[in-house]
């Protein structure tokens, strides 16, 4: 006898409800997409203890027969589709047949439905894939699932679930995110007879958004709108200070499916860059509308992987889109906020620690390599101010009068609506950051022929990557020439880097390269390197005491800056406060 066997349907069933039921949040998506594929326009998920002991889906959508009822619960039994052509045009959620009876392999599985012209309904119970009863019912038009005791008849599965809490945090997840995508439908999310979540239809993205995050939230974000001959982009996307430490509040929608794109994600973060500092993630809801020919949703039982074509012109896209709405909105500074300061925390107490030296006596020091640097640094030390009128920062900020200093680290400036609250390094490496640019994006930053050539050794692996990038490096001021097999040497590199180790840099920026780290844009590139520049050479440090000529010029510098809010490094240079914020915290407005 062979060793090969076919499976029984029963086992067979168990097996593929592993890949589409993953936990209860699976079932809340799977069933509520089927809803939505129905047209319902109104769907109440009721659950308890997490999922585990019963998920419950009404809906009003269109209902099915006795007939289409009972197909239904067989594998691969769809409505969506016929034959293998359609996958190329998907426009539903839900076309592989396997949600439905892989649902009832691990549960006790009740289905009620009666479509809207039929007199009666029909009801299905099911217990760990089989069919053990089927009647008519008397039930409204539109279909009712419950699903019982899940993973009954799997006992391993079941002890790989998390706590009640975990799991319905979770399916708060699932619901969200599809409520995100779907504004037409109302939604009520009740958990052990506790209503979550009640949203009502509108046409109003932030709308919804602040039912579901909060009004605060919801201020904090920015439309988008982008469009390549292919694809459209829409959406919202949060204001730096909205950023968090994961991708958790990016939610991102392909023809209104939620999916699992790190891609997009990829080209969302792009666009934030010298916005938010490193390990920083920006909040996002993001909608791309592509002709279905493009979009692969086959990949995995779930649906939420795909594949795109023509991903890389899409994330620039995306990149595009995001960078051009934060520099319109102008309005980047971050805000002194009483009820929720997480988004600042991540800030709070941060300094450089470094030695509290004479600022005077380091900027005696000219370093003839730096002239542009220096000029601006020299500029705002001696700078003579005799009259301090309004000064205009970004967009609708502006400054009155500068107070002081606060522990020789922060400026304090009075504005028309309150404060501000200045750091002044971050505030100077801006400055000393846009400077160097400048200096940067001449035709050829001056190059600096070394008096002794330095030879560079890579590994055998290396030598390609370093030939590659040899025009690129040329561009920005380096001389290098191969010289042996796996050794180059270096005769000049760019004048501001004059007192930096020539090896050192180049062997960070092949590690880097290899790595994938390096930008490949020459302007990315340029800006890693001003960016260190900035921070390590001559900026104004914190614990620098500066004298009130000193602070209003360093502000009227910041003032001229493309982005003045936050250092190259994406670290915040200023944070307002608000007179009403003043007022409050001393209880004279409620």
């Amino acid at each position: 006898m062979g060793k090969i066997h076919v499976l029984s349907e029963h086992v067979a069933n168990k097996i593929a409800a592993g890949e589409v039921i993953e936990r209860p949040a699976s079932i809340v998506k799977e069933l509520v997409e089927n809803s939505l594929d129905a047209g319902a326009d109104q769907i109440e998920i009721d659950v308890k203890h997490g999922g585990k002991s019963l998920i419950r889906v009404a809906d009003n959508g269109s209902g099915m027969t006795a007939e289409d009822a009972q197909l239904a619960l067989q594998r691969h039994a769809t409505s969506k589709i016929e034959k293998a052509e359609d996958l190329d045009s998907i426009t539903s959620f839900g076309f592989r047949g396997e949600a439905l009876p892989s649902i009832g392999a691990v549960s006790r599985f009740t289905l009620q439905t009666r479509s809207a012209d039929a007199a009666t309904g029909t009801e299905l119970v099911v217990e760990g894939g089989s069919l053990v009863k089927a009647k008519e019912c008397p039930t409204a038009a539109g279909t009712v699932i419950e699903v019982r005791d899940l993973f009954f008849n799997t006992p391993a599965r079941r002890k790989f679930m998390k706590q009640d809490t975990t799991e319905f945090g979770h399916i708060l997840d699932a619901v969200t995110c599809i409520a995100l995508a779907n504004l037409q439908v109302r939604f009520v999310l009740t958990s052990d007879g506790k209503t979550i979540l009640d949203l009502v239809p509108t046409k109003d993205l932030a709308v919804r958004a602040a039912a579901i995050f909060g009004e605060d939230w919801a201020q904090q974000t920015l439309p988008i709108r982008g469009e390549i001959p292919y694809a459209k982009l829409s959406g919202l996307i949060g204001k730096p200070t909205l950023a968090s430490g994961n991708r958790s509040q990016q939610f991102l929608f392909i023809n209104r499916r939620w999916v699992k794109a790190y891609g997009l994600s990829y080209g969302l973060q792009a666009g934030y860059h010298g916005l938010l500092m490193q390990h920083q993630f920006p909040a996002a809801i993001l909608f791309l509308e592509l002709n279905p020919q493009y979009v692969d949703v086959n990949v995995h039982p779930t649906k939420q992987q795909v594949r795109l074509s023509h991903e890389t012109v899409i994330k620039t896209m995306i990149e595009r889109t995001v960078a051009e709405a934060l520099k319109e909105s102008g309005d980047l500074v971050p805000s002194f906020r009483e009820k929720d300061d997480s988004h600042s925390a991540a800030f709070r107490g941060t300094r450089f620690q470094e030695p509290s030296f004479g600022f005077e006596e380091r900027m005696a020091s000219h370093d003839a390599s730096l002239k542009v640097a220096e000029a601006v640094v020299a500029d705002v030390v001696t700078q003579k101010v005799n009259a301090f009128g309004p000064l205009e920062i970004g967009k609708g900020l502006k400054i009155t009068r500068v107070l002081g200093q606060v522990q020789r680290t922060y400026i304090l400036a009075e504005t028309e609506e309150g404060y501000v609250i200045v750091d002044q390094h971050a505030a100077h490496e801006r400055v000393m950051f846009e400077a160097l640019m400048k200096n940067f994006e001449s035709e050829r930053p001056a190059s600096q022929g070394l008096l002794m050539e330095e030879v560079l050794e890579l590994h055998p692996r290396q030598v390609e990557t370093l030939k590659k990038s040899l025009p690129f490096l040329s561009k920005l001021g380096f001389e290098i020439e191969p010289f042996g097999e796996k050794s180059f040497v270096v005769r000049a590199l760019p004048s501001i880097l004059m007192d930096e180790n020539p090896v050192t840099i180049l062997k960070q920026f092949v590690d880097e390269r290899e790595a994938g780290k390096a930008q490949t844009r020459l302007k990315g590139a340029q800006e890693d390197v001003a960016a260190m520049i900035a921070c390590k050479r001559k900026s104004v440090k914190a614990a620098d005491p500066l004298t009130l000529s000193a602070m209003q010029g360093l502000l009227e510098h910041l003032s001229r800056c493309k982005n003045p809010f936050n250092c190259p490094h994406g670290r915040p240079s200023i944070i307002k406060y608000s007179l009403l914020d003043l007022e409050k915290q001393f209880k004279r407005k409620p």
